[in-house]
This record gives structure tokens, C-alpha cells and sequence, in this order.
């Protein structure tokens, strides 16, 4: 089976884009849908996301950009995922001061996973695509958008060549590079009490399979997901296998496939 997130960009005439300035950062939103509220946090927003027009249509997605780690110099939100996470939390409860659902993808996924553990009464459900805040694999410096891409998908093809798009992966790819193991997190998976699903892809070169088996069993009503044949960002490579298992986990939440197993999705 092929899945081709080149052919399905995100269609930002449906969303309505914002910006929020809030100590010295400006940080940009997009929303569309209506419904229940979800928040996703996304460092790739404008790129591929599928996703976020699957979740439009039942639900209103309010979708938020990440501060620039490529500017992170002149942006005084600091690059730590807890200390992002209290800053993002005070946006997102401003836009959406409602319980509601929180989806975070790879960098976004670390600070989805804080955010939750700060501001637990505001998350409902919660999404991690992706997470590389436990066991981060060990990996050399990239030089090239070609390297970056083969470190980050399965199918680097799929890739939408849009010049802005390639600075948002090389951006991404130097921050997880960055990335170490966040013990006080690990240490704090058990006080996740909401529904929580946490999704890898089975290539992914960025966290081991092994990272899958501690948000399993320390996350108490957790669920996790393996896309097979996908690299670090599932939605370039198997983007219907991702939509078609976030949002049905949107959806359903308790009653997603069978409680504390570990899935694999395969074509």
C-alpha cells in the first residue's frame, strides 16, 4: 500500500489563521470545524497534515505553530519542553478555555505530554504522535536536506518540496538532535490519568521501539500504536493509517480498540 501526504497538503483556505502575542513571542494558530474542541500542537504547521482536515470535520481542531527553534535566539520562549509546555499551556487555555482534547507531534508531542501534566483538569484526551522525550536514539549531525529527510521518513518522496516546508524539517531535525532522555517526565508518566494514546511508527529512527513499552505500562489508561512501515513523522508516510487512528481514538477514546495493548497498523 502507498500513502502519499504530497497528494493531500493541508488546504489553509478552510482554516482561519490567528496570532497571539504573548510575552515578547508571536505565536500562530489555525482553526477550522466545528464540534468538540482539539488542540493540536504541531512544529510542521502549513505543511503535511492531513490530519488536521480529517479532525475538521467533526470536531473544531485549533491547530498552534511551535515557536521557531531555528530562531530560538530571538525568541524568548526557552527551548525546554516544560518550560514551552507552561507557555503554550497559558495560549492554548486563552483560546480554548474548555476541557478539550490535546494532540501533539513529535517536538510538539513533548510539550502536548508536559502540558497535560500541568494543566491536568484541561486535557480530556491525549494524543502523542511520535513523543521523543523517553530513550531518544543516538544519532550524528546531518548536513544535508536529503539526510534530514531520509532521518525523518520512510518515504522521503512523499515529502512536499516546498522550500519553507524543507526549513521546517531541517528546523525540526536540529532540535531533536538535541533532544536527551526527560527522566522527570518518565517520573511523572503515572499522574496521566486522562485517555491517552500514544502512536510511533515502526521505522522510526529518532526513539527506539523500546520507548513504546514505557508509556504502555507508566501511563495508567493508555493506549499505544504502531504504524507499520513509517519513519518519525507518520503523517508524510502513512497518512491514512495515522488519520484513520487518531480520529477514530478522538472518537471513541476508552472504547479504542482493546485498553493497555500495544497495536500494530499495517497496510
Amino acid at each position: 500500500m502507498v500513502e502519499s501526504a504530497a497528494q493531500s497538503p493541508l488546504d489553509l483556505s478552510k482554516f482561519e489563521e490567528s496570532n497571539l502575542e504573548i510575552n515578547g513571542a508571536c505565536i500562530r494558530y489555525f482553526s477550522s470545524g466545528r464540534g468538540n474542541p482539539v488542540v493540536m500542537l504541531d512544529p510542521l504547521v502549513g505543511g503535511i497534515s492531513p490530519l488536521h482536515q480529517a479532525l475538521a470535520v467533526d470536531s473544531r481542531i485549533i491547530v498552534f505553530e511551535l515557536p521557531n527553534p531555528g530562531k530560538a535566539a530571538d525568541n524568548p520562549i526557552p527551548l525546554d519542553w516544560k518550560a514551552m509546555a507552561e507557555t503554550m499551556a497559558h495560549i492554548v487555555t486563552t483560546i480554548v478555555p474548555e476541557k478539550h482534547t490535546l494532540i501533539g507531534t513529535s517536538a510538539g508531542a513533548n510539550v502536548a505530554l508536559w502540558q497535560t501534566l500541568l494543566t491536568p483538569d484541561c486535557v480530556e484526551a491525549l494524543v502523542l504522535i511520535s513523543p521523543t522525550l523517553l530513550l531518544p536514539a543516538a544519532r550524528s549531525q546531518m548536513e544535508s536536506p536529503q539526510e534530514v529527510a531520509g532521518f525523518l521518513c520512510e518515504r522521503p518522496k512523499n515529502l512536499s518540496e516546498d522550500s519553507s516546508q524543507a526549513d521546517q524539517l531541517w528546523q525540526l531535525a536540529q532540535l531533536l538532535q538535541g533532544v536527551g532522555h526527560d527522566v522527570e517526565a518518565e517520573g511523572k508518566l503515572g499522574e496521566i490519568n486522562c485517555p491517552t494514546l500514544v502512536v510511533f511508527g515502526s521505522k522510526d529512527r529518532v526513539v527506539p521501539a523500546e520507548a513504546a513499552r514505557l508509556y504502555r505500562e507508566k501511563i495508567p489508561n493508555s493506549n499505544v500504536s504502531v504504524v507499520y512501515d513509517a519513519g518519525h513523522l507518520i503523517v508524510a508516510d502513512r497518512p491514512e493509517s495515522l488519520v484513520n487512528a487518531v480520529t477514530d481514538y478522538v472518537e471513541r477514546r476508552e472504547t479504542f480498540i482493546v485498553a493497555r495493548q500495544n497495536q500494530v497498523l499495517i497496510p
